[in-house]
């Protein structure tokens, strides 16, 4: 039993005839009586009731009929989901992103894309990089905002913008003054940083290796509005993006040199997963939007 014969079915139906039905399907009205008796073989019962003036259904062709407007009536409904989804009439996206880039991007990407799409529902969930690279994975997250490149092979990385990691202090701080240390001059200096399950850390401890440098870590910390109110409110510094300079108020961002320590944002895909229209759509709004940090 198919989709064709349950239609040809219908028709004969809605006809009472099989000539006028053969003409509404453009097929020849033997081909048409062949299908309908293949369709009686396959289900082992008469469909119709044939004679020479009209064209009935017996009880197991009616029953039949109810079944198949209703399977018909579905693959309407689903057509025409299909076609709001795919126009963004309906939807929704899940997405994945780091601490800072949530921070600072996210509010102005979210109340354009909502403006634009309305229907769209959007879940964004901060979450550190390991956690969002598993997440879309598992195909609970469409896309991710974090860094390139990434851990897992299975991802695929779009970088959006490189930014420099810079040392926060307070404006009594003995290094306020600085616009510029190298990472050396570092030694010593007590910090407060995110712990090692996060990719600036990790960043971080290897230009300080490179450096020769033994960082002073005092105090752990896994957020960064943390990280900057304690830096505020004492003689620590703390190691952080650039786009954390949005969030630390009253604070003095130094640039730290020889080496200086990067990191690429970049939007994050499963590799060779299907793109939803809603995941172009936010991925299109996101590279065509100003990334500029300051």
């Amino acid at each position: 039993m198919d989709l064709r014969k349950l239609r040809y079915l219908l028709t004969v139906a809605e006809e009472k005839h099989f000539t006028r039905a053969a003409e509404r399907l453009y097929i020849s009205q033997p081909s048409l009586s062949q299908q309908i008796k293949h369709l009686e073989d396959e289900l082992g019962t008469a469909l119709i009731e044939r004679s020479s003036r009209l064209v009935r259904l017996t009880a197991a062709g009616e029953l039949l009929c109810q079944h198949a407007r209703h399977i018909f009536n579905e693959l309407q409904d689903a057509q025409t989901a299909l076609a709001e989804l795919a126009h963004l009439e309906r939807g929704t996206l899940a997405i994945g992103c780091v601490q800072t880039v949530n921070a600072y991007l996210m509010p102005r990407l979210l109340s354009a894309f909502v403006a634009q799409h309305p229907n769209i529902a959007l879940s964004v969930e901060e979450m550190p990089a390991a956690e969002i690279e598993a997440r879309l994975l598992e195909g609970t997250l469409q896309i991710g905002l974090g860094f390139s490149p990434p851990s897992q092979p299975a991802i695929e990385a779009e970088v959006l913008f490189d930014e420099e990691l810079v040392l926060y202090v307070a404006a009594d701080h003995p290094l306020a003054g600085c616009t510029q240390l190298e990472l050396r001059q570092l030694e010593g200096v007590p910090l407060a940083l995110l712990p090692r399950t996060f990719c600036t850390r990790r960043i971080w401890e290897a230009c300080a290796q490179q450096a020769a440098l033994t960082p002073k870590v005092m105090v752990e910390l896994n957020t960064v509005q943390g990280l900057l109110s304690l830096v505020s409110h004492s003689r620590l510094a703390s190691v952080l993006p650039q786009l954390a300079q949005s969030l630390a108020q009253n604070l003095c961002a130094i640039r730290l040199v020889l080496p200086t320590p990067r990191r690429s944002i970049a939007l994050l895909w499963r590799r060779n997963a299907f793109k939803c229209a809603a995941s172009r759509a936010f991925a299109h709004l996101l590279k065509s939007t100003p990334l500029g940090i300051g």
